[in-house]
């Protein structure tokens, strides 16, 4: 076989390395996309108040019972303006990471955004920490280059123009590339939108609220007719069953969501049940289910006054009667104490 062998003294022509900073832009489009979609998931949730919305049983649960998460989900939720200022600067910090020409700009903002959002769910147990982790890191590999052109300027040194490659190869294909960015950012902002709506309607501050809103006080309690004593009685069934024993005197009850009650025992922890309140039969239905297939009790109820109700049917196979009396929202600080501008003191109770 004949074989080229150059010329003596000449050497062989250098191989030219591969330039991967087209495939590297590619790679950087993909993150963008990836983290602009969570964000704005995450952040409409918030703008409409749904992921950490308000319950009445916080009111009344003492602190100490709750885990680390539900007291994160309960003082996130007692201000509304504070969740929709976090999910905003979700949101605009995914709008931001949309276009390339404000990508660094969103980039940096969704650096601290995950960041917050990680710590919260390291410090007060929420789960999906492996994803906030991620998020973090594909907010910080995009903020990378402008996070490290921000110190250099600050240091006072040079920073050249940032330039980067076209994603393709003709001015044309990459205005149709542009205007695709586009499209899928306002594709995604919508699908956010409308989902988060549904969520705030369905689960938020904006669901329906039970006919009987409110946290009643139970001030008498008979069974067959006689008193039952202000005592703790877990003989027939243990607070960890979920299903309350006929025996049990209850300290409270809470009527929030239409489709449930929560009963608050005298040692203070909560059991909540499927409800379904007929205001047309004055009805209260309980079930083990949603689907109310599995019935526990049909209690009948009268309301005298505004603030008083008197519930009465068969619990356990025997008759209860329960008087309530609705306890005024007003006297919890959390809920009724409002803004201020200027305090000579702070309101620290």
């Amino acid at each position: 076989m004949w074989a080229y062998h150059p010329p003596a003294g000449c050497a062989p022509p250098a191989r030219r390395p591969p330039n991967y900073a087209r495939l590297y832009e590619w790679f950087r489009l993909l993150l963008r996309i990836s983290l602009a979609s969570a964000l704005l998931l995450y952040g409409m949730i918030k703008v409409l108040p749904t992921q950490m919305s308000f319950n009445l049983e916080r009111l009344v649960e003492p602190f100490g019972h709750m885990s680390p998460m539900a007291v994160l989900w309960a003082q996130s939720s007692l201000s509304e303006p504070y969740e929709m200022a976090l999910g905003a600067a979700e949101v605009v910090a995914a709008l931001l990471l949309v276009l390339p020409l404000t990508a660094g700009l969103g980039s940096v903002l969704a650096v601290i955004v995950a960041l917050q959002v990680l710590l919260m769910n390291l410090t007060f147990d929420v789960p999906v920490k492996l994803f906030a982790l991620q998020l973090f890191l594909y907010a910080t590999v995009l903020a990378a280059p402008d996070i490290i052109r921000i110190v250099r300027a600050l240091l006072g040194r040079v920073v050249p123009a940032r330039t980067s490659t076209p994603l393709l190869s003709t001015p044309r294909g990459n205005r149709v590339l542009l205007a695709a960015q586009v499209l899928i950012g306002v594709w995604l902002l919508c699908a956010t939108t409308v989902e988060a709506y549904d969520g705030w309607h369905k689960y938020g501050s904006a669901r329906p609220k039970s006919p009987l809103y409110g946290i009643w006080n139970v001030t008498e309690f008979s069974v067959a007719g006689e008193q039952v004593p202000a005592l703790v009685d877990f003989s027939e069934s243990p607070p960890t069953s979920g299903i309350p024993s006929v025996t049990e005197r209850f300290r409270r009850i809470i009527f929030d969501i239409p489709q449930g009650m929560t009963m608050q025992r005298l040692d203070d922890s909560l059991v909540s049940l499927p409800a379904r309140i007929d205001t047309e039969e004055h009805t209260i239905t309980l079930s083990k289910d949603t689907a109310h297939q599995w019935k526990l009790a049909t209690l009948s109820y009268v309301q005298p006054q505004s603030d008083r109700l008197i519930l009465e049917g068969t619990l356990g196979g025997r008759p209860v009667r329960m008087q309530l009396d609705q306890v005024d929202l007003a006297q919890y600080p959390a809920v009724s104490r409002g803004f201020h501008w200027v305090q000579a003191t702070p309101y620290y109770r």
